[in-house]
């Protein structure tokens, strides 16, 4: 089944009046599969963009690959984005109205203190995460609320429908804490724990969960160590030790691959891939990501300057190399037309790059806004891989594309936890940013619309336009699937013709483990799942 069926299949699912789901459910160096003293030890090389372990908080794709193994959600997606399950809960049902989501908790769920796994615990948990109003903390607005009959039933109440509920669950915002031991750290579900709850920095060093998971330790630009939870419900995941190193250079996480030093190393690049094809005892791993890489273009003259005209906007999308970009960044990647990416439902197919860049035209649009000689702006990069491409090298290449119609983009790179604060704070006039959905519905790409989260960071406000802020709405709560799929046409369209967003390139993930691993498939929510990473 291909990507585009599988995610019609899903959403077809998700839309049922009446929806039930039932679970039954040798020493190398520093590490290696093989037992180092009786203990198996997993080593991961990654380079990170976490900042927080706490759920409440953590936003980034890697920040998730550690959570998921450390806490449970509700419910989960195992093996891949087709397959959502409970975790937590054991079944769950929808009211006929669509308003009404009942969980049944499984018996007996303990959290790694030892106390019981309640739907106190959840009801704590998610009341948390929305008075923290952390970047995530949007994914409950259209919660009216939670109640708890009893210790083993939780029942949200939905303000209207929103057909993706159950995939929203299964992000690490949704993942239910220990409240008795979270609370003995200072942490809060009050109405003012954005301010009152100070238990992040603990959270960030512990975990307080039920997965298959702990964290043991945390050093920020060197390690997370992973290890098992003896109270764990589910069967005993294989590794005793998982740790997770940051090894920011590519060729750094190849040559310890090489040697044996790590299992998985995970930001590759395309040529470096190619390089290992055939390579004794390692096995390559490829799929199509979810995640997208863009230029983000200021739409407040003073922050952008010349960026914010609109018409300059355009002309730097015309002006842009995808063919070129494409190729960098290796095979497999395709040019989403909107930021909505080829797989999930409603979707357009990948925008047609073939007569790019049309520098003639950008040119003319320039000069309709004023700017026939150019000007000089800054472009902001991160300074990390993202699914196998440096988007140092990328944003090198999109300067010498708009160096070729007069714009002068000086790179301003940065660690990612730097950049993040500007680019969240909407004060970037250029960016290069990427973005993996937070769940896999494509309502979730509705953040980039105006007046939502990532629009605000281009200063998109809803004002701005109010017949595509109405779109998403009427998306939003849209239970019909070809009335859906109609919806999210429109508003790709309006987006293609007018947004601060270039949409560079849908990534395709590839990394290398050492060959006897199974079960270290890339899943877009997690990344990977590291319970189920065996030899």
């Amino acid at each position: 089944m291909n990507l585009r069926k599988k995610a019609l299949f899903l959403a077809a699912c998700l839309v049922s009046a009446a929806l039930v789901f039932s679970f039954v459910g040798c020493k190398k160096k520093e590490g290696g599969g093989a037992a180092q003293g009786g203990v198996k030890h997993l080593i991961i090389a990654v380079n990170p963009d976490y900042e927080s372990f706490d759920p409440g908080i953590a936003y980034e794709p890697y920040g998730s690959m550690v959570i998921h193994a450390c806490y449970d959600n509700l419910v989960e997606f195992e093996g891949s984005l087709e397959n959502l399950k409970p975790a937590a809960a054991e079944s769950f049902t929808v009211s006929a109205d669509g308003l009404t989501y009942t969980f049944k908790l499984r018996n007996g769920l303990k959290f790694v203190s030892g106390n019981a796994f309640t739907s106190a615990d959840v009801k704590w948990s998610i009341e948390r995460g929305i008075n923290l109003k952390g970047n995530s903390a949007f994914m409950a607005d259209g919660i009216a609320g939670i109640d708890t009959p009893d210790a083993g039933t939780v029942v949200f109440r939905l303000k209207e429908k929103e057909p993706a509920f159950p995939i929203m669950l299964a992000f690490n915002f949704f993942a239910i804490l220990d409240s008795k031991a979270a609370a003995a750290q200072g942490a809060t579900s009050a109405a003012n724990a954005a301010t009152a709850d100070t238990a992040k920095i603990w959270l960030d060093t512990n975990s307080v969960g039920s997965g298959p998971y702990q964290i043991e330790s945390y050093t920020p630009q060197v390690e997370v160590v992973l290890v098992r939870n003896p109270h764990y419900w589910g069967t005993a995941p294989y590794y005793d030790r998982i740790t997770i190193s940051t090894v920011v250079d590519s060729n750094t996480q190849l040559m310890m691959l090489q040697k044996g030093d790590v299992d998985i190393a995970y930001n590759l690049e395309a040529e470096q891939i190619k390089g290992l094809s055939g390579a004794s005892g390692i096995t390559i791993k490829d799929a199509q990501s979810l995640t997208a890489s863009f230029l983000l273009m200021n739409r407040d003259a003073k922050i952008g300057g010349p960026v914010a005209n609109p018409r300059v906007q355009k002309a730097i999308r015309l002006a842009l190399d995808y063919p070129g970009i494409q190729t960098i960044a290796g095979p497999g990647m395709n040019t989403p037309s909107a930021p909505f990416p080829l797989g999930l439902f409603g979707s357009l197919p990948p925008a047609d790059v073939s007569g790019y860049p049309k520098a003639a035209e950008a040119k003319a649009l320039l000069a309709e806004a004023g700017y026939a000689n150019g000007f000089s702006t800054k472009l902001y990069v991160p300074t990390n891989n993202v699914v196998g491409v440096e988007l140092l090298t990328l944003a090198q290449k999109i300067q010498n594309d708009l160096r070729a119609i007069g714009i002068q983009a000086d790179l301003v790179p940065e660690n990612v936890t730097i950049s993040l604060e500007t680019y969240r704070t909407g004060r970037q006039p250029l960016g290069l940013w990427y973005w993996s959905p937070d769940y896999p519905d494509n309502s979730s790409q509705l953040a980039f619309l105006p007046g939502n989260t990532v629009g605000l960071r281009a200063n998109w406000t809803a004002e701005s336009n109010p017949g595509l802020t109405a779109l998403g709405k009427q998306v939003a709560s849209e239970s019909d699937n070809a009335r859906r799929a109609a919806l999210f046409g429109q508003i790709q369209q309006a987006m293609i013709e007018d947004s601060p967003f270039a949409m560079l390139l849908q990534h395709t993930s590839q990394y290398a483990i050492r060959s006897g691993l199974t079960g270290a498939d890339y899943l877009e929510l997690y990344q990977l799942d590291l319970k189920r990473i065996t030899q």
